[in-house]
């Protein structure tokens, strides 16, 4: 991902909400702000800027 493999490693552990796309801690059941149960991984790669050319 990006230049320091120790972050990289903790943002690996973040879970976003599907429905109010709030983060939520590794190994969460629900989210800590709306109790969905829809939570995905975040994603680990980096999408390249498009230029304006």
């Amino acid at each position: 991902m990006g230049k320091f493999p120790i972050a990289d490693a903790e943002i690996a552990k973040i879970w976003i909400c599907k429905r109010c796309k709030s983060r939520n801690h590794a190994g969460a059941k629900k989210c800590r702000k709306c109790g969905c149960k829809f939570l995905r991984p975040k994603k680990k790669t980096l999408k390249a800027k498009k230029s304006a050319a």
